[in-house]
């Protein structure tokens, strides 16, 4: 394969192209020199003619036809010394220059399937390019690499996904090691465009968040119309028998028995209503929690494993700065673990849109010095907003768009249920939030 097609051709190359061919031609006629010498040295006894056919194949290869002619034509003449017969002369020049027309074929023949290569190679789509294994230097590019990308090389994210420099277009890396052929090691890379596939990917996402949205929503208006319709009945008790002390009230003439009787009712009536909401928070009221001792270093590997798939695709990477040793906490492991995802979830959202050298979020954990242990999530984000920090964990505050705000609520209750406490402070190495929570030891 020759990258002078495709690449732009240096003066560096040229020179060493032409210094390539005039070395052939010298070290043909150097041959043939040798070989006349040793041939006259020997007496013409060994019949040496037949060694011309290397410095004429070398001179072929290297220099092109003309310069394996003049090497023929020189290996005649140095042939004639040993005065051959004319017949045989004759002979030996028409072999030799068909020898350079065959060598010159088969080197006609080599160049043309490396233009068919190249020529296949510019008809794809996707750019294609090969780069040294050692140094990363770049030794082929087909048509669509250049026109996409140029003399630029792409910058990949985690997840082997880089975009064009117009930033419209996204690709993929699938890459294969080979032999260049020089023999040097080298990686054959495709890039393929996926551009649609990450379009689909984000709005299955989008649709499965809205779904989610959806399906709380409804879940609140079940539950609303649920209370409405049990409420109902006895509010509208009360009302009537409410309506009817009014009217005795107004009229003066108080029966105080009647009056009694039903405010009596009322008072039930009430009770039932209180009842009928206790009865239906139980209904929802999960069973309280199993508590068990809990390694929040294993702890931490679960939740990221469920979070490495969203974060590859987003390209967000993770790093753990866990304890040497272990902090043991008396929690119960699924409730501790979901507020472990909403924390990282809630980092993974901060920094998603930014560029990729803060897409990074820290995963910690740490032995308090009363033996309680702590797990906390920092990311580079832009921090939380002033004007929400002071109820950053009550019920209904947020800054997402769609978002319910109850999440930080749910992970607070969650915490304090096992005794321990969560804090929110601000990246003190960088920019960004760190969220944590401390569980009492289990010992």
């Amino acid at each position: 394969m020759r990258a002078a097609r495709i690449l732009p051709t240096p003066a560096s190359s040229l020179g060493r192209h032409a210094l390539i061919k005039g070395g052939g031609l010298a070290a043909g006629l150097g041959l043939v020199v040798l070989i006349g010498l040793v041939d006259h040295a020997t007496g013409l006894a060994n019949h040496l003619e037949l060694l011309y056919v290397v410095p004429i194949s070398v001179a072929s290869w290297m220099s092109g036809r003309i310069g394996g002619i003049v090497v023929a034509l020189a290996a005649v003449a140095s042939w004639q010394f040993a005065q051959p017969p004319v017949l045989a002369s004759i002979a030996a020049t028409v072999v030799f220059i068909l020898f350079v027309g065959l060598i010159g074929r088969l080197r006609q023949a080599l160049d043309r399937s490396d233009e068919r290569f190249s020529a296949a190679m510019d008809a794809l789509l996707d750019p294609v390019y090969v780069e040294d294994g050692r140094t990363g230097e770049l030794l082929y590019r087909n048509r669509s690499y250049a026109e996409i990308f140029g003399a630029s090389r792409p910058r990949f994210q985690a997840a082997g996904e880089t975009q064009n420099p117009a930033g419209d277009r996204w690709f993929v890396l699938r890459s294969q090691s080979l032999a260049w052929s020089d023999g040097r090691s080298a990686t054959l890379c495709v890039l393929s465009d996926v551009t649609e596939e990450r379009r689909a990917r984000e709005m299955i996402a989008k649709q499965r968040d809205a779904a989610h949205r959806t399906a709380r929503l409804i879940a609140l208006g079940e539950f609303a119309s649920a209370i409405a319709h049990e409420l109902n009945q006895p509010l509208a008790a009360i009302a009537t028998y409410n309506h009817s002390c009014m009217r005795m009230l107004e009229s003066g003439n108080l029966d105080t028995g009647e009056l009694q009787q039903a405010m009596h009712v009322c008072r039930d009536q009430a009770k039932r209503a209180g009842k009928i909401i206790q009865r239906l928070r139980s209904l929802l009221r999960p069973p309280g929690p199993a508590f068990a001792e809990q390694n929040l270093n294993e702890l931490v590997g679960a939740v990221l494993r469920l979070a490495e798939p969203e974060a590859r695709e987003a390209g967000i990477r993770f790093e753990r700065q866990l304890a040497p040793k272990a902090p043991v906490v008396r929690a119960d492991r699924l409730l501790v673990e979901q507020v472990a995802v909403n924390l990282i979830r809630n980092a993974m959202e901060a920094v998603q849109e930014l560029p990729a050298e803060r897409r990074r979020i820290i995963v910690a954990t740490r032995v308090e010095a009363d033996g309680s242990g702590t797990l906390s999530v920092a990311d580079l984000g832009e921090g939380v907003p002033e004007t929400l920090k002071a109820g950053l964990f009550d019920p209904f505050v947020t800054n997402k768009p769609g978002g319910l705000g109850l999440g930080l609520s749910i992970c607070r209750s969650v915490v304090e249920a096992h005794g321990g406490r969560i804090r929110h402070e601000a990246n003190a190495r960088a920019s960004g939030a760190v969220f944590a929570f401390t569980l009492p030891g289990a010992a």
